[in-house]
């Protein structure tokens, strides 16, 4: 049973609101017993039926050892013993774990039901975590202490009672700190997700398996979370609306539905979600469903998930793209890793690598690629595999390890080797290794040999070290 104080109508503590209602309710009934007669016969179904409104009341809820589950301050509390629901206006108050503040909250309105085992608040919401520095802004909340649960943004339940938008700014709107998030908008999107659905959503997170290449298209992924695209699916613009914005003082991300586990330290941001870094690195991590660990500053995908790290603050031009059917991020150390149907893009190179893992290290700017790769050099038209790569973005080369094969349109050239060492501005090469080159036009040859220098796209190439001595032999198109 939860308990309300009120400050101005009531001076002490009560075991129930109902109680101070049929206190209420008596003190009415003594009072018409004296005036009309027809008044002191109504039912006693009638007076279960009168509403209670308190002006300026401190709601709780203790646990069954009278540890607090939360407390809520309002303007003012309607309550009605039938449905033995409170509803709140204009209310603050905190949300309690063993004892400790979790969460503080604002909101316009609320509603108490289940004894206060469920609070539904809405409008202008904003929840703060104290201890992971976590704020949570949108416009609709279900509080569950017992389950542990907190849901916030557009979703549907049958329990909720819907009220009428409120026109009234965010508590925090118009405080100046550049470092908060835009304020939610005050209507919810449309199509919101039922609490079905939310369970579903959240299930694939904690899935094992992952979608492979044939599961997802990389070209409609991708342009589904462009916030450039007009149908993109959510966007940092302030003009839009974002169900829920969620931000610390190093991430921020947009989510329609945010489900909160704080015993785990787990936001699950769901049904389409869009994050990026407040500070350098300048990245953005975009997929349908995301776990936020924000203790441990991870965040882990089991569907496919974009990355993408942008030349400044700006967010407007993309400078490195890494695609795949699931992964990690651990955003202290910026270290993406990404499995299973895998695609980096880098621009400044014009590079695309396919693989089925990679880890990028961003601060080192390196990519570590250790299963089967297929380099693509789209300017030059050279294209290389191997069976693992490791890349320096930084300086523009690529290592090629294993069962290495490249092939340059130009001559139509070909190049194998056990390693080979590729810096991708200029197209020169080092081959070491059962080195073989082939070139069949300008002239016609093929050569073998333990090593190898050159240019591929220029189709010169040094073989050295032969069987009977060092020998050297050079092939400069044209001239042979």
């Amino acid at each position: 049973m939860w308990r309300a104080k009120g400050a101005v109508k009531i001076n002490r503590w009560y075991r129930g609101t109902a109680i101070a209602a049929a206190v209420v309710v008596l003190i009415v009934a003594l009072r018409t017993c004296s005036t009309d007669p027809k008044l002191a016969n109504s039912s006693s179904d009638d007076a279960i039926k009168a509403e209670l409104t308190l002006q300026t009341v401190t709601l709780e809820q203790p646990d069954a050892d009278g540890t607090l589950l939360w407390r809520l301050k309002a303007k003012s509390v309607k309550y009605s013993p039938d449905s033995q629901k409170a509803e709140l206006v204009d209310l603050d108050g905190e949300f309690f774990q063993a004892g400790k503040t979790i969460y503080t909250v604002t909101a316009d309105q609320g509603e108490v039901q289940q004894n206060g085992e469920t609070l539904f608040l809405q409008g202008h919401l904003v929840a703060k975590s104290l201890e992971d520095k976590l704020t949570l802004e949108s416009e609709r909340l279900r509080w569950q202490p017992k389950q542990d649960l907190l849901v916030m943004g557009n979703f549907k339940d049958e329990k909720f009672t819907e009220a009428v938008p409120s026109d009234t700014p965010s508590a925090d709107a118009g405080n100046g700190d550049a470092n908060s998030a835009p304020a939610t908008p005050t209507e919810p999107l449309s199509d919101p997700l039922s609490m079905d659905e939310i369970e579903s959503s959240q299930a694939l997170l904690g899935a094992q398996s992952a979608e492979t290449a044939s599961d997802f298209d990389r070209e409609a992924f991708i342009a589904s979370f462009d916030p450039g695209n007009e149908g993109s699916q959510l966007s940092f613009d302030r003009s839009k609306q974002a169900p829920v914005i969620g931000f610390t003082p190093t991430v921020e991300a947009l989510a329609k539905v945010v489900v909160v586990s704080n015993q785990d330290n787990r936001v699950d941001l769901l049904g389409g979600v869009l994050a990026r870094s407040k500070d350098t690195p300048w990245m953005t991590f975009a997929s349908q469903s995301l776990a936020w660990f924000t203790q441990r500053e991870v965040i882990e995908a089991k569907q496919p998930i974009k990355v993408e790290q942008y030349e400044s603050k700006a967010y407007e031009t993309v400078s490195d793209r890494l695609i795949g059917a699931k992964g990690q991020v651990q955003l202290a150390e910026n270290i993406v890793t990404l499995e299973n149907s895998v695609q980096l893009d880098q621009f400044a190179q014009a590079l695309k690598v396919q693989s089925e893992q990679a880890i990028w290290d961003v601060d080192a700017q390196t990519v570590a690629l250790d299963q089967p790769v297929e380099i693509e050099k789209r300017d030059r038209q050279i294209n290389a595999s191997a069976n693992k790569a490791n890349l320096d973005l930084e300086k523009q080369i690529v290592y090629l390890i294993g069962d290495v094969r490249a092939r340059g349109k130009e001559n139509d050239s070909r190049l194998f080797a056990d390693s080979v060492t590729w810096q991708t501005n200029s197209q020169e090469i080092e081959a070491e290794g059962n080195v073989s080159y082939q070139q069949a036009a300008n002239p016609e040859v093929s050569l073998k040999g333990p090593k190898a220098v050159g240019n591929l796209e220029q189709g010169t190439v040094v073989i050295t070290g032969g069987p009977e001595g060092e020998v050297v032999t050079e092939i400069v198109p044209g001239n042979l």
